[in-house]
């Protein structure tokens, strides 16, 4: 029996297609929900159809998370670029769209950054994730040098930055933020503003 195509889904580039399809489905049903089989039928192509882009489930996963990095990387870089030319708001900039990429990209932000992350196990993708990474570091070492930020070892404060961006995307994606009482799109700010505070603070003592 030949599967009929569903409307909406052009074929040209079967495996970008395979990719936005699956991003769809965990966006709505989380990654439990993804398997190979019923992704072919979603897209409207034949079972075996997947298989000639990807061996295996964990294959599209790590092609996901690709994708995603890259996207991260861009909207980092977009935003940084745009802010003011001091460090602190460039610093403000790059983690508001750390956040706002990880809500308008639910479905490969779940897959960058889940347990065992394909990340872990593929040399490309770990590529790809350093870059996003490597952007918060340069901005997070401008702050030190212009001293609005502690001088020293910078890992620790590019990891107290990174935490708290992903800690509050992680809580919004995941629905656990008191939404009744917080406006989760006015609180990035605010938090993010957080980190322009306090480590001009910290340099300071």
């Amino acid at each position: 029996m030949r599967v009929k195509k569903k409307a909406g889904y052009h074929h040209g580039d079967l495996r970008q297609t395979l990719i936005d399809v699956s991003v769809d489905v965990i966006d709505r049903q989380g990654l439990d929900a993804l398997n190979l089989r019923a992704l072919a039928l979603r897209a409207g192509v034949s079972s075996g159809a997947p298989y000639h882009h990807f061996a295996d489930r964990a294959e599209l996963l790590a092609a996901i998370a690709l994708e995603g990095f890259g996207r991260l990387e861009q909207v980092m870089i977009d935003r940084r670029d745009a802010a003011p030319a001091d460090p602190v708001s460039r610093l403000d900039a790059i983690g508001q769209a750390y956040v706002g990429f990880a809500v308008s990209n639910t479905g490969h932000f779940r897959v960058m950054f889940r347990d065992n992350s394909p990340a872990a196990r593929n040399a490309e993708l770990s590529a790809a994730s350093q870059k996003a990474f490597r952007l918060l570091y340069g901005v997070v070492e401008e702050c030190q040098q212009a001293a609005a930020a502690p001088a020293g070892d910078t890992g620790p404060l590019v990891y107290a930055a990174w935490s708290l961006v992903h800690g509050l995307a992680t809580l919004w994606v995941d629905g656990a933020l008191p939404t009744a009482r917080v406006d989760p799109a006015r609180l990035v700010p605010e938090v993010t503003g957080l980190l322009g505070r306090m480590f001009p603070t910290l340099a300071r003592k």
